[in-house]
């Protein structure tokens, strides 16, 4: 009787995260030419990681809107504004241009040693 040959989890997860990678590099070089199909590239990229049980990297995690789960480009489909508060520290705020929702991200203080 044939042994069946089953993939270590391990080995899937590291096949589905190189595929997650390229998909969002490629969704970034193609923005501009074809905004459909970068929006299918991410869709792509997001169901790997659903499947695989992985993480999305931060740095593409935050390319992607919450809401509407549509890729943000800046400039073209998104705008990036960085709003410092003296005491609450700072925040970058995206906001869609599709959904209108703005997301934000805090940027921690150093603790001032007195």
């Amino acid at each position: 009787m044939p042994q069946r040959n089953k993939n270590p989890k391990y080995i899937v997860k590291q096949i589905a995260n190189s595929r997650m990678i390229y998909l969002f590099q490629k969704a970034h070089d193609i923005f501009p030419e074809n905004k459909v199909l970068a929006n299918r590239y991410i869709y792509l990229a997001r169901r790997y990681a659903q499947r695989a049980k992985i993480k999305v990297p931060f740095e593409w995690k935050k390319r992607i809107c919450h809401k509407c789960k549509m890729f943000l480009y800046p400039g073209m489909n998104c705008r990036v504004r960085m709003h410092s508060q003296k005491g609450k520290g700072s925040h970058v705020s995206l906001t869609c241009f599709e959904c209108n929702k703005t997301t934000r991200y805090f940027i921690k203080l150093k603790n001032k040693k007195n």
